[in-house]
């Protein structure tokens, strides 16, 4: 190595053994800061300061954590209040679809049993379907819905 590096890497050891023994002292020698307060922090030595400000620290982030686990749990509880309410509505209009479906069954046999009788009771059956299903469907404008029937023919 050369005298240059040599000098170098001697002066920063140097300086950086003399920041550590300033701190040392900071920390064991008591020193007076500012006025006197209830809780004897200005009396204190720099260490039992820095004791003090870790202890802060550590109660300001703790209390932000639990704010935030607790956050959280409300998030989660209210998901799971949602989901099953959203459950609960699946369910019901899978009821509607179970009693639409029997309905139609029930209309079909009925078109089928008396497919030979008169036209103006299969035109009553049709009527019949079509207002089961424009009552089951959640329709807000059923003032409208008036039907007529002009023909039917056989497909």
């Amino acid at each position: 190595m050369s005298k240059k590096k040599i000098i170098k890497t001697v002066i920063i050891c140097v300086v950086f053994a003399a920041l550590i023994a300033g701190l040392i002292a900071m920390m064991i020698l008591p020193q007076e800061y500012g006025k006197d307060d209830s809780l004897g922090i200005g009396k204190s030595s720099f260490g039992q300061r820095m004791l003090i400000g870790l202890q802060v620290a550590v109660l300001g982030i703790g209390t932000v954590f639990v704010m935030l686990i607790l956050l959280i749990l409300v998030v989660t509880l209210m998901r799971l209040i949602f989901q099953g309410a959203g459950k609960l509505k699946e369910s019901q209009t899978a009821k509607k679809a179970q009693s639409l479906q029997k309905q139609d069954a029930i209309i079909e046999e009925k078109v089928a049993i008396e497919e030979d009788e008169d036209d103006e009771e299969v035109v009553a059956v049709i009527m019949a379907a079509l207002n089961a299903y424009y009552e089951s469907q959640e329709v807000t404008y059923k003032s409208n819905l008036k039907f007529r029937v002009r023909s039917i023919k056989e497909i």
